[in-house]
């Protein structure tokens, strides 16, 4: 089994260790890749249905990288800080022992000393691989920070198949301090979209939100080319009036996006309709206040999938929150 493999695979492949009790609440190691000895979790997110683009070479111009495996599924992130003088050269060693234990298809490794190298690994490449895989500005993670010259950074992608499941892992590491290490480990599994499994709740949308001022919903579902709620979707708005009392300073627009199906025009109108109804329903069904309330439509303007998959499409035909 893969997950076996990748924790027994030599001695010099990452320790199965106990979490930690600094570990952030609700964090713990993905059972696909352990920590390095000695490190503290301080901080984790797991997202389904999550676009992810994996650096592959080198920079090839002003913040810029050519080559790009994109992928999307299931994302795990766990954020490590490891304290004390261990060299931040034995880290990257033990996860490139790591995954290639487990046979993993390297896609792209590097370490670099030079932070402007355009090389993989530099501080500068991690920038512009970040860049397309934002971290979430409100966490406080220093992975980019620190002096520039304190001991450099590094990067390792790899590829396997766990289950008969495509996985990635990529991870990111810097030196912040003579004393403290900072690692990034992304874990993207590809699994099969079933947004009709995943039910959302007023917790999860609260999380997101605090995280990065919005989250999308797409269990809202409507008539077709309609602004028409369907019945087995009320719960799910009941569920954003709920976040909405949790959150009684927070005002939000209320955003409808459609797929590229139809004319730009109609899809404009036709996801700005829908925004309206979504506010309508809280005001009139769960008292909320419409001065916090704003409807918008961008119709297609924003996809987060392919249009090219009715898969994709039903990703990018969503309700979202932002925040205010």
């Amino acid at each position: 089994m893969l997950y076996r493999t990748l924790l027994c695979a030599s001695v010099a492949v990452l320790l199965a260790l106990p979490a930690l009790a600094q570990d952030a609440a609700g964090c713990k190691d993905h059972p696909v890749i352990t920590r390095y000895p000695g490190s503290t979790l301080a901080w984790c997110e797991e997202q389904n249905h999550v676009e992810y683009a994996i650096a592959r070479g080198p920079i090839s111009g002003y913040r810029q990288i050519a080559e790009w495996t994109e992928v999307s599924g299931k994302r795990t992130r766990l954020y490590y800080v490891i304290k004390g003088t261990t060299s931040l050269r034995d880290i990257y060693l033990n996860y490139q022992n790591a995954l290639k234990g487990a046979q993993a298809t390297i896609l792209a490794q590097g370490t670099q000393e030079k932070s402007t190298s355009p090389e993989i690994g530099s501080r500068t490449f991690l920038g512009v691989h970040l860049s397309r895989n934002e971290l979430p500005t409100s966490a406080g993670l220093k992975l980019l920070n620190g002096s520039a010259t304190s001991g450099g950074t590094f990067y390792i992608a790899g590829s396997m198949s766990a289950a008969g499941v495509p996985l990635h892992v990529v991870v990111s590491g810097a030196q912040y301090s003579s004393e403290e290490k900072l690692v990034l480990v992304d874990i993207i599994e590809e699994l099969a979209i079933a947004t009709d499994k995943i039910k959302v709740n007023a917790e999860w949308m609260k999380q997101q939100l605090e995280l990065y001022g919005k989250v999308a919903i797409n269990d809202i579902l409507f008539d077709t080319d309609k602004a028409t709620v369907q019945a087995a979707s009320m719960p799910v708005i009941a569920e954003i009036a709920k976040v909405l009392g949790m959150l009684p300073k927070l005002n939000v627009y209320i955003v409808g996006h459609t797929d590229m199906s139809g004319a730009l025009q109609h899809n404009m109108d036709l996801s700005n309709a829908r925004a309206a109804e979504v506010v309508r329903i809280l005001t009139s069904d769960h008292g909320v206040a419409t001065s916090r309330l704003e409807a918008h439509g961008v119709g297609p303007l924003a996809p987060v999938a392919t249009n090219k998959t009715e898969e994709g499409k039903q990703l990018n035909r969503r309700v979202e929150l932002v925040a205010r």
